[in-house]
């Protein structure tokens, strides 16, 4: 990835449509309201900031992933992004598509309309761990994607196998997560189902390879 832009070129529409819309929510959105910025286990509004701030948001949320690439690749990471880059670049894209997500809500917030907020995420969190465990099965060993460990970077072998069950169960998870947006139940149940969808398929991934390099 050492010749490869950080951003492909859907990155770049997904940018030139973040920005937009950033624009536009400073023109439609009344700038001397404040808007919601977090919401608690009951899916109430719980904290606030200035409209231009929380229009602003989403932009910086991306701005700070593009950077961190950036300081990868600066820092002497080139080989470990190239091994990782299927990841990385869906990581990438699902940021932006996020924070276009994020962007058209605060908007929406903004001019009068009331969403659910937590479980537009959750939706936003299924389709995240669906499209991302499908691309974690074709990275190979690197210090910045996937299960990190000594016995996975120093057999391929073990990488593959680990990150081939643990996509399927974050696949698996991002399936469950989006039934449960659909059926609609409390918050605090949609964060318990995001949070086991999230951390089980890691958690597995690890216990997966720790026993391969015990055999």
């Amino acid at each position: 990835m050492t010749n490869r832009p950080i951003l492909n070129s859907l990155d770049r529409i997904l940018v030139g449509i973040l920005v937009l819309v950033t624009a536009v929510g400073f023109f439609i959105v009344p700038l001397d309201t404040s808007l919601p910025i977090h919401w608690n286990l009951e899916g109430v509004a719980d904290n606030f900031a200035p409209a231009p701030v929380a229009l602003l948001i989403p932009a910086i949320m991306a701005a700070v992933a593009v950077a961190l690439f950036l300081i990868a690749r600066r820092v002497g990471l080139s080989e470990d992004m190239e091994a990782g880059r299927h990841v990385i670049q869906v990581a990438n894209s699902l940021i932006f598509g996020l924070a276009i997500l994020l962007a058209c809500a605060t908007i929406a917030i903004g001019v009068g309309y009331n969403l659910d907020m937590p479980r537009i995420v959750v939706f936003a969190m299924a389709a995240l761990l669906l499209i991302l465990g499908n691309s974690l099965p074709k990275s190979r060993p690197n210090r910045i994607a996937g299960i990190r460990l000594p016995w996975t970077m120093r057999d391929p072998a073990n990488w593959t196998i680990a990150h081939r069950w643990s996509g399927r169960l974050m696949m698996l998870g991002g399936a469950v997560a989006l039934l449960a947006a659909l059926l609609n139940p409390p918050s605090a149940v949609l964060l318990v189902v995001v949070l086991l969808a999230t951390f089980l398929p890691i958690i597995a991934g690890v216990a997966i390879s720790y026993a391969l390099a015990r055999r």
